[in-house]
């Protein structure tokens, strides 16, 4: 194929190739999952200094707290409907969002004290990596089918 200057269509294309890429909702679960992890192993790795834990934990648990209710209230629902075949699997994530919720809970009450802190988040940070990859590994490609026109916001940025 011989060389040919670009058009304004092809950049047009292109571009709107990756924005279709960027807004690709698998793409988005999968972005979040990430930035809540990073936001998990900064207080297990002792990144966040001592006093700054009680709010690192308490804007942590909010993030996770955010994040699975969008998820119950807009993104399960939808998947339901449109792939009835993944409503016992929505399910069972709905139930695990309910005890994620209650560990949440738990770590913002103990957030004064370090130790019990980071105990409780070492078993919640197992609980999270299972849940998000469950959630990843089925729900990716799915969410990256739809059409960005649908309008999910639960899985923008946050």
């Amino acid at each position: 194929m011989a060389w040919r200057r670009r058009t304004k269509e092809d950049i047009l294309a292109a571009l709107s190739d990756e924005y279709s890429r960027f807004l690709a909702y698998g793409n988005q679960l999968v972005a979040v999952h990430v930035r809540l992890r990073d936001m998990l192993d900064d207080i297990l790795d002792g990144v966040v200094p001592p006093v700054g834990l009680a709010t690192h934990c308490v804007a942590f648990c909010a993030a996770v707290t955010k994040h699975h209710t969008g998820e119950d209230r807009e993104v399960f629902p939808l998947l339901a409907e449109r792939h009835p075949e993944l409503r016992s699997f929505l399910d069972g994530l709905t139930r695990d969002h309910e005890v994620i919720s209650g560990l949440l809970e738990r770590v913002i009450t103990l957030a004064g004290d370090p130790l019990a802190v980071h105990a409780e988040l070492s078993g919640l940070s197992a609980i999270l990596t299972t849940h998000f990859l469950g959630e990843e590994k089925r729900l990716t490609a799915v969410l990256n089918a739809l059409d960005p026109s649908v309008g999910l916001t639960a899985l923008a940025d946050y």
